[in-house]
């Protein structure tokens, strides 16, 4: 991940001294994730037009399509996700792992938005499948396709799409905030203890999925809408995912000001 390659402190810049002084005087979560978001607008705009962001969120909708189909492990390969006759939700997972890597590599647009985008639709795949099947790697190829399909209804996939932009929403926010965080631990600092760390992090999780709720309806609407009239496109999915992208922007700040 991009994060694990950024060392030391954060910029020495006011958005971003204003985010270290809330982190060091125990500000509230909101108010530095908020805080956050407005420091690192720049990488806001290049995730609104990110490839790999908007590809990962474009195979998505076609997974959970393909599952309506009788013939699941065909319709899969048809959008690129290679799995066995009987796959297992590891497979799923696996498939879509490579689908993605395979467009990155192709048009050579791997960035760490994109790697953020890839790991939070790997984790929000087999988080959603996870508690619909028995037992997730030891289960029919007839449960998994079931339960991918019940992905695509439009109050399925708002399920599925708000789980992955909370956690892209995390990985975004984390990739930022874990260099200055760990400046914060010990004795008379923000966190005491690593415990309290790792209790802040879990908070910033929570914040995440609550702030990410303001794209849940639009999601579900956005992909019943567009799947009827035509069909769901790598274009249409360019102007989703901007919109979504500016909302979990706006929804960020508004937080962080109300709470901070």
């Amino acid at each position: 991940m991009g994060h694990q390659r950024l060392n030391g402190r954060l910029p020495d810049t006011a958005p971003w001294r204003k985010v270290v002084g809330l982190v060091a005087d125990g500000g509230d979560i909101a108010a530095i994730a908020g805080a956050t978001s407005q420091a690192a607008q720049i990488g806001l705009d290049l995730a609104e037009n990110d490839e790999g962001l908007k590809q990962t969120f474009y195979l998505l909708t076609q997974v959970v399509l393909a599952a309506r189909d009788s013939d699941f492990q065909s319709a899969l390969r048809e959008i690129g996700v290679i799995v066995p006759a009987e796959a297992t939700a590891f497979n799923i997972v696996a498939g879509f792992t490579d689908a993605i890597d395979k467009h990155l590599r192709k048009t050579q647009s791997r960035t760490d938005i994109g790697e953020m985008a890839q790991l939070a639709a790997v984790e929000s795949i087999t988080a959603t499948l996870s508690p619909k099947l028995r037992n997730l790697f030891e289960t029919t190829h007839v449960d998994v396709q079931q339960a991918v399909r019940d992905c695509s209804t439009q109050v399925g996939f708002a399920n599925l799409a708000h789980d992955f932009f909370s956690r892209f929403t995390q990985r975004f926010l984390s990739y930022h905030l874990s260099r200055e965080l760990a400046n914060h631990v010990g004795e008379g600092k923000r966190f005491s203890s690593p415990v309290e760390h790792a209790e802040f992090v879990d908070q910033l999780a929570t914040h995440c999925r609550q702030t990410s709720l303001i794209v849940k309806t639009f999601a579900g609407e956005w992909y019943s809408k567009h799947n009827f009239l035509g069909g769901i496109t790598p274009t249409k999915v360019k102007g989703f995912v901007w919109k979504a992208v500016d909302k979990l922007r706006n929804e960020l700040a508004l937080r962080g000001e109300r709470d901070g």
